[in-house]
């Protein structure tokens, strides 16, 4: 039958009867569709529209959904829909298509490609990863556990609160692919009813922890599209970004605009997402990682190795090697020995400099003065702080601090030699204060100077703008 631009069909897999509509050309590209839990093949139909004049689209109604039976024996488990799938593949003669999962259908997908990747020519999933917000789940249970018979217009007025991105009229639509009329004149969903009972007993879903979810989604190595709805409660966004870095070809879009349901949410930007990437794909954009040599090859070419012996480039290699350690070992050698040389040098010039000091019995008064005179303008040279602190100095200088200001000279004067002079001691007892002072004054300025001059440099390097740098990036092929 023809409605609307596509064809209800179905087939038999392993006695149970799979509903799917199709779309576009027969001898186009194919591309399979997988729905979420509680809805039908239809989710897709806006994205089918806009796609069908390039590929072959077949949205197939998952078991217990949609116009799909039901499983008599309640398997509802991850095993049970890959190998539907893998039927379906075969009924209708496909060798290598592309696979689009949403939610459910979406880890359905990447148990398919784990299972058969050689079918599997790229992989779109649709806001889905191997770790779901609990929250979003469980509005979803709640949505789908709801009142089992209603009047039509209020399972579209229900499901208008749960998404109102959506127009009253693209539910309403929406909802007669989701729903069946009862005997009694109301109408319920399509889904197996056994679903909305807690205590059903069926066997849904997988059994893996979530280390080894996660390990699905790293073994996938087909071109893989990740697309998350920018307002997903299902989906967040840490596991999104990490799921695109761990699969090794693949590429993360956020669609705005949409939830969980983002096929239907924003269907412009979703298929724009997904005709890019498979535009890309076609042209060789997500070309497959090269494995490296397995373990037990590179065993056998060390062991291999070890037998024939260096060859004649790790000889070479070598050398070069041997070169460089002698050559860095000469320059240290030469290095220390500069070192020690100079070293000695110093020494040998402290004594001579301590021989060539003033005669301790030919020190007078004014050449200590102007020793401390000089001292003082030295430390003035340091900036501001050294510049504060001669100005305290001097406004509290006494004669105690005119003999400590004279000793100071000469621990400067004696550096490097353990025999201070005593004569400059005793002249420091005769030390004229005011005079000084006055000499002070004089370093004062210089020191004034000097660290106005630094603090002007200081200003400038401040005043400098660092260059920005500006980081980019890219989402990873």
């Amino acid at each position: 039958m023809v409605t609307a631009g596509y064809l209800e069909r179905s087939v038999s897999v392993d006695g149970l009867n799979l509903s799917y509509q199709e779309w576009g050309s027969p001898s186009a590209p194919p591309i399979v569709m997988l729905h979420g839990f509680g809805v039908s093949g239809h989710m897709f139909d806006e994205f089918a529209e806009r796609t069908q004049d390039r590929y072959r689209l077949l949205a197939l109604d998952q078991r217990g959904h949609g116009d799909s039976d039901w499983a008599d024996d309640g398997d509802y488990s991850r095993d049970a829909f890959v190998a539907d799938l893998e039927g379906f593949r075969k009924a209708l003669g496909l060798d290598r298509f592309i696979l689009i999962g949403h939610s459910m259908g979406g880890l359905n997908a990447v148990s398919y490609t784990n299972a058969h990747p050689q079918h599997v020519r790229a992989l779109v999933l649709v806001d889905v990863g191997p770790e779901s917000a609990r929250e979003g789940v469980d509005n979803i249970v709640r949505f789908t556990r709801g009142p089992d018979e209603l009047e039509f217009e209020e399972f579209v007025e229900m499901a208008h609160r749960f998404n109102q991105r959506r127009t009253l009229e693209n539910i309403r639509e929406r909802m007669r692919h989701r729903l069946k009329p009862t005997e009694g004149g109301k109408w319920t969903w399509k889904f197996d009813k056994r679903f909305r009972q807690a205590d059903s007993g069926l066997k849904i879903g997988g059994s893996l922890s979530n280390d080894e979810s996660w390990q699905l989604f790293r073994n996938i190595n087909v071109p893989t599209l990740l697309v998350r709805g920018g307002e997903s409660d299902v989906l967040t966004p840490e596991v999104a970004e990490r799921c695109a870095q761990e699969i090794r070809r693949a590429r993360l879009v956020i669609v705005p605009g949409a939830g969980h349901s983002v096929p239907g949410d924003n269907p412009d930007a979703f298929t724009e997402a997904v005709r890019e990437f498979l535009a890309d794909v076609e042209t060789g954009q997500f070309e497959p990682v090269p494995d490296g040599p397995a373990l037990e090859q590179l065993v056998e070419e060390h062991s291999a190795a070890r037998r024939r012996g260096p060859s004649l480039t790790t000889l070479v290699i070598a050398g070069v090697g041997a070169m460089m350690v002698l050559a860095g070992a000469g320059y240290l050698v030469q290095r220390t020995a500069s070192k020690r040389k100079q070293k000695q040098n110093l020494r040998r010039r402290v004594p001579a400099g301590a021989v060539h000091l003033p005669s301790l019995h030919a020190v007078d008064v004014e050449h200590a003065r102007e020793r401390a005179a000089e001292v003082v303008a030295r430390l003035g040279t340091v900036g501001a702080t050294g510049t504060r602190r001669a100005r305290k100095s001097l406004n509290e200088v006494d004669l105690e601090r005119a003999r400590h200001a004279a000793q100071e000279a000469l621990a400067v004067l004696s550096e490097g030699s353990r025999h201070a002079p005593e004569v400059l001691r005793e002249a420091a007892h005769h030390v004229d204060t005011k005079a000084v002072k006055q000499r002070g004054t004089s370093a004062l300025a210089r020191g004034r100077h000097a660290g106005g001059t630094a603090m002007r440099l200081a200003g400038r390097m401040t005043r400098r703008k660092p260059r920005k740098h500006h980081r980019v990036m890219r989402w990873r092929n």
